[in-house]
This record gives C-alpha cells, sequence and structure tokens, in this order.
C-alpha cells in the first residue's frame, strides 16, 4: 500500500485547454509549466479553423502549484477555457 508521499508523486495532472488558433499558442501555454519546473509527461494538440485544443499531462504537481498553472493559464488573452483533472497511475 503506497503512502500520502508515495502517491502524489503517482498522481498526474491533466490539463485540458482551449485556446484561439495562433502560431505560437503552445509555447505560451507551456510557458508556465516551465517556469514552475513541472515534468510535462505528455502533451497532446489538435487544432482547427475555430480554435485549438490542447491536453497536458504533468507529473508530481500539487494541488497548489496545479491551481497555480490553471490561474496563469486562464490569464492568458489566448486562453478561452482551462479544466483540471488527475489520475493515480499504477504503483
Amino acid at each position: 500500500m503506497a503512502d500520502g508521499s508515495n502517491l502524489a508523486a503517482l498522481r498526474r495532472r491533466t490539463f485540458l485547454i482551449e485556446a484561439r488558433p495562433q502560431a505560437d499558442i503552445l509555447l505560451r501555454v507551456l510557458g508556465p509549466f516551465a517556469v514552475q519546473g513541472a515534468q510535462i509527461v505528455l502533451m497532446e494538440a489538435a487544432q482547427d479553423a475555430g480554435r485549438t485544443s490542447i491536453r497536458i499531462e504533468a507529473a508530481g504537481i500539487g494541488t497548489e502549484l496545479a491551481e497555480h498553472l490553471v490561474e496563469r493559464l486562464r490569464a492568458m488573452p489566448a486562453v478561452l477555457g482551462v479544466g483540471l483533472g488527475w489520475r493515480a497511475m499504477a504503483g
């Protein structure tokens, strides 16, 4: 059985981001993750004429840092919306 510290290390935070389709939107969205030293383990992006959908999974992020990243992303003019979830990885 995992203790609380091991469980936090195994948890991945999932950020679902909808943004305006701009040439540099991926770089802009990834910026706050880099500044905070987040370990991105998965990134997917799809773009159509009206929006860019981005899914980012980051490992080892606590609740406070995840909420801070959501706030930073929502403050970006090109970002239309941000969702946050998590999932525990099999250990």
